[in-house]
């Protein structure tokens, strides 16, 4: 059975950390429904070869950090000299692991991640995550008018608190930012939505050592890490 395609004809969609893994598998499968894409990335070259994959024309790449509200402000901006108007903005953009966070040096012995993260670490993983997608929706939501649809990416991590510390609180953190801001945005008109995927085959989950990665796969009812397709 063929699945319903054009179901976004004529819609503008922005997602940020379009350049691999999720970001990149969601703007080709908007692009299949029938939307013009901005795909931002934090490398621009990323997000352009995300831009030659993706079905129909007048897409385009952005480059930019989510957590430097210059780049934001500036995105955006051009975003509306482009085409007036955001239907769909998707704040995807994340890591996992920063330098600093303690990572290494837990895995050779010195003790608990948390003990060796340096607050840098979790401060920057804190602006990623939670600082991106409040930027990326306030930005958005000055573009779009009713029926504007706005979606967030959190994690199982921040429902359940696996993995490391400063990213747990991060994406625990974007559920509560998408909890608060549904009440303002609906009455707008707008939509805010939050996705908790769990551990996803992406090129982020590919740095993260595989005895961390097992238990949490073996707690996954399908026992298999999942597709960015799927997702």
């Amino acid at each position: 059975m063929s699945r319903e395609t054009g179901r976004l004809a004529g819609k503008v969609a922005c997602i940020t950390g379009a350049g691999s893994g999720l970001g990149r598998a969601m703007a080709l499968r908007f692009a299949e429904e029938g939307a013009t894409i901005a795909a931002q990335d934090l490398r621009e070259e990323a997000a352009d070869e995300t831009v030659k994959l993706l079905d129909g024309d007048g897409h385009r790449a952005f480059g930019g950090d989510v957590c430097d509200e210059g780049d934001m402000v500036s995105m955006f901006a051009q975003i509306h000299g482009t085409w007036g108007r955001l239907d769909v903005q998707v704040n995807n953009a994340g890591v996992s692991r920063l330098p600093g966070d303690g990572f290494d040096e837990m895995m050779a012995g010195q003790g608990s991640q948390m003990s060796l993260m340096g607050y840098e670490a979790f401060s920057k993983m804190m602006a990623i995550h939670a600082g991106g997608t409040f930027l990326g929706t306030r930005e958005a939501v000055k573009l779009m008018g009713e029926g504007g649809s706005v979606i967030t990416l959190s994690s199982i991590a921040g429902l359940a608190g696996w993995g490391p510390v400063h990213y747990a609180a991060a994406k625990g953190a974007v559920l509560g930012f998408t909890r608060a801001a549904s009440r303002e945005l609906g009455a707008m008109g707008i939509r805010i939505n939050a996705i908790a995927p769990g551990v996803i085959d992406t090129p982020m989950t590919a740095d993260v050592d595989e005895a961390m990665l097992a238990p949490m796969v073996m707690m996954t009812p399908l026992r298999r890490q999942g597709t960015a397709e799927e997702v």
